[in-house]
């Protein structure tokens, strides 16, 4: 139901009753109320089983499952509060699990350092630089993103025992310095510096190196910093090549470490907890403090051609 209402002119303009705008605001705010109700679904579907690790690793052993069944408060908060499987985390034999925590980080430190050198330059390169086969070369490195790692596990595996290189750090660092998806990230990122920047810096004297240093790197921090998180994530998480490549205890990663707690025998679930609670916390926090720069990373990092 509307109403006309008589302009300056003459004209008659439709105008909303006020039940229809009354109307239009309980449609608004109905569809707010389950917008916000299916993002508090999905938020706890991903919050809770995180909630329940991290309690649990306060849990006694005989309690982690006790009140499982039926749901109920108990199932979460621990009836009683001990600090023994954190304890025995920093008693294990050989090595205490602060050893695998510094052996995660040192790999996924240095592999996040080299993966920003080698991808932001091979970047730049396919993003401003003109050669031969430069589109060729480009489709081949994005391709090898596409390629499952368990169809060249053996290959690489057969070539680091040739290098001398298993149960090394070289082994864990190296092959996954270059990275397809992270050139790619970058230089859709890169195509987005204007040109008359980088031409502007070569006619003032700038090697392509020094426009690359001066005025590339510092106008591509969110996309640096989100392609920074994306491989440290991936290299902290990585399971499969240390466990065949570096399974000596010297060598082991926080991943592989926490995998020894399951036997065939019994699974020693208050150790499993309270590993996977300081596994968590690096990646966590650091996502906490870097999170505005890896969302305008995403965002500014345009798929176009």
């Amino acid at each position: 139901m509307v109403t006309e209402t008589p302009t300056l002119t003459g004209e008659l303009v439709a105008r909303p009753t006020l039940r229809d705008r009354a109307t239009r605001h309980w449609r608004a705010w109905l569809a707010m109320a389950v917008r916000y109700g299916l993002l508090t679904v999905f938020g706890l579907a991903f919050v809770v089983p995180f909630l329940w690790m991290f309690l649990a690793a306060f849990k006694p052993q005989a309690e982690i499952f006790q009140y499982v069944y039926p749901l109920s408060w108990k199932t979460f908060i621990p009836q009683e509060w001990t600090l023994e499987n954190f304890a025995r985390l920093l008693a294990l034999d050989p090595y205490p699990f602060t050893r695998y925590l510094g052996n995660s980080l040192f790999v996924a430190v240095a592999v996040t350092a080299g993966s920003l050198v080698v991808n932001s330059m091979a970047a730049y390169a396919y993003a401003r630089l003109d050669f031969p086969f430069r589109n060729p070369l480009f489709v081949l490195s994005l391709a090898t993103v596409i390629v499952p790692f368990e169809a060249f596990a053996i290959p690489l595996y057969l070539e680091m025992r040739t290098f001398d290189w298993v149960n090394s750090y070289k082994a864990l660092i190296i092959p996954w310095i270059a990275n397809g998806a992270g050139i790619f990230l970058l230089r859709q990122f890169f195509l987005d510096i204007p040109r008359d920047l980088i031409e502007a810096a070569r006619i003032d004297g700038c090697s392509h190196i020094g426009a690359f240093a001066r005025i590339v790197l510092p106008n591509s921090v969110p996309a640096l910093i989100t392609f920074a998180l994306i491989r440290f994530q991936a290299s902290w998480d990585s399971f499969f090549w240390p466990l065949i490549v570096a399974p000596s205890p010297e060598k082991r990663v926080v991943q592989v470490a926490i995998a020894t707690f399951t036997t065939e025998v019994q699974t020693q679930w208050g150790l499993t907890f309270a590993a996977s609670t300081l596994a968590t916390l690096p990646i966590l926090l650091l996502f906490l403090f870097l999170q505005r720069y890896y969302v305008q990373g995403v965002l500014m990092s345009g798929i176009k051609g």
